[in-house]
């Protein structure tokens, strides 16, 4: 009888313990991956919301190529359409905070990359909110506004 009671309590302590270990497993795997395929590729900006006061987009063309890469040690960098930029951000769920970024300073001779990089560096430390909606990485704002959108650059 000892020692059928030593293992009918093993068995049901090792039965515990794997339903433990699944729980967890399931709870934080959904968002770990989802936050991991942003930060297993680069981004290309698909537009860039002006300001609050200026809601239309500006979109890049060519050769503006606005660029992101989110790393999963906490760093953001890339190319703003014309200088390079990088900062850091902190991340946990959907929500995202994108710390003062740190630009190049070179002259931009083309306007409209000047205005994409003004509109890019000003609208990533309003990010309050991350989403992927259709393969794209979309930056929201406090209310839940688009602020920025990236598509996966092509390799």
């Amino acid at each position: 009888m000892y020692r059928v009671k030593n293992t009918t309590i093993s068995l049901v302590f090792l039965a515990g313990l794997t339903a433990l270990s699944a729980c967890k497993t399931t709870s934080n795997a959904n968002m770990d991956d989802t936050w991991s395929n942003v930060t297993a590729q680069q981004w290309q900006l698909v537009q860039v919301t002006q300001s609050k006061n200026n809601s239309s987009p500006l979109v890049p063309t060519p050769p503006v190529m606005a660029t992101a890469q989110f790393s999963p040690a906490g760093t953001v960098s890339g190319n703003a359409g014309c200088n390079q930029y990088s900062g850091s951000y902190t991340q946990a769920g959907t929500s995202l905070d994108v710390l003062q970024l740190a630009t190049t300073r070179k002259m931009c001779l083309d306007e409209h990359a000047m205005k994409i990089e003004d509109a890019l560096t000003g609208a990533f430390v309003l990010v309050d909110q991350w989403d992927l909606v259709n393969g794209h990485l979309v930056l929201n704002d406090q209310d839940g506004d688009k602020l920025i959108e990236f598509a996966p650059a092509a390799p």
